[in-house]
């Protein structure tokens, strides 16, 4: 049974937030989950581009003119949905960190794409605020881009699972089996085989070990088409983002900032929060927020 889910969206006016609203928005509607708009207040002359021709007197009311505005679209847009609104006074990132402890979802606007690969040992898939709150987030964080068409005209299209070969009993892959439920579509298992020692493993074997590894999950999830893919390259992030083209969503594991480094499992969250055409959630694996203090820089 489908519970209510909470549903955070960061909203700062922008064009990419905007279409992050949306996309939050569709997902509440889709199970009558809750959503909230949550806005951190900005320099009083920032609100003269953001909202409708005034004379900008204060940004506290300013910004709940903006947040209210954008909640009052989406009630328009989704009838009966419960859309609240939300201004703080403080960093962007420290408020969406600290409403993610209690979300099941939160999402945020791409305002990045086709920027270059981070830096080894950095996290910037879409800007400053997004890299921080990635880090710490106590809940999975879905970005979307400006660019990204609207909700409705995905429907049909299978959500992609990109499945990290070192963890594949992350929380990602039941996420995803969720999400293709939830849109009444099908899941597409996507696992990039790279060669072994100069030659490529059996297709049918890496298959048989795929199905074997989510049967769990397909028992739990009877009612979601599965589609299992195995991909031969030698850039798995590249692989995966050609077959984003066609997706709905696509979900990826993470690790842990402070696990070692093991290559491609992390640097494909940040290619496909950077470049994917449709929205990303990246999950990552359970943390304990108590050990996890909210950064206040």
């Amino acid at each position: 049974m489908l519970t209510r889910r909470r549903i955070v969206a960061g909203y700062d006016g922008s064009p990419a937030a905007a279409a992050a609203a949306r996309f939050a928005a569709a997902e509440a509607a889709a199970d009558g989950g809750l959503l909230r708009l949550l806005h951190a207040e900005l320099e009083r002359a920032a609100y003269a581009l953001l909202v409708p021709p005034g004379v900008v007197l204060d940004a506290t009311d300013e910004a709940w003119r903006l947040v209210d505005g954008a909640a009052e679209a989406l009630r328009r847009e989704h009838p009966g949905l419960d859309v609240r609104a939300t201004v703080v006074d403080g960093k962007a990132a420290s408020a969406l960190i600290r409403a993610s402890r209690s979300a099941d979802l939160l999402v945020l606007g791409r305002t990045v794409r086709g920027a270059p690969a981070s830096p080894p040992g950095r996290r910037l898939p879409a800007g400053a605020t997004a890299a921080r709150v990635m880090a710490y987030a106590g809940c999975p964080v879905m970005l979307v881009g400006a660019d990204t068409p609207p909700p409705g005209e995905a429907r049909g299209r299978p959500v992609l699972l990109g499945l990290d070969p070192a963890a594949s009993s992350s929380p990602a892959v039941t996420y995803a089996f969720e999400a293709a439920r939830r849109r009444g579509t099908s899941l597409r298992v996507c696992f990039v085989q790279r060669p072994d020692g100069g030659s490529w493993p059996d297709d049918a074997d890496t298959r048989r070990a795929l199905s074997e590894t989510l049967a769990a999950w397909r028992v739990e999830f009877p009612d979601v088409p599965v589609a299992l893919d195995v991909l031969p390259g030698l850039d798995p992030a590249a692989r995966l983002l050609d077959a984003s083209a066609d997706a709905a969503l696509v979900v990826v594991g993470d690790r842990d900032p402070g696990a070692p480094a093991t290559g491609w499992p992390q640097r494909v969250p940040d290619v496909l929060t950077r470049n994917a055409a449709c929205p990303v959630t990246v999950v990552r694996p359970a943390r304990h927020p108590a050990l996890r203090p909210v950064p206040t820089g």
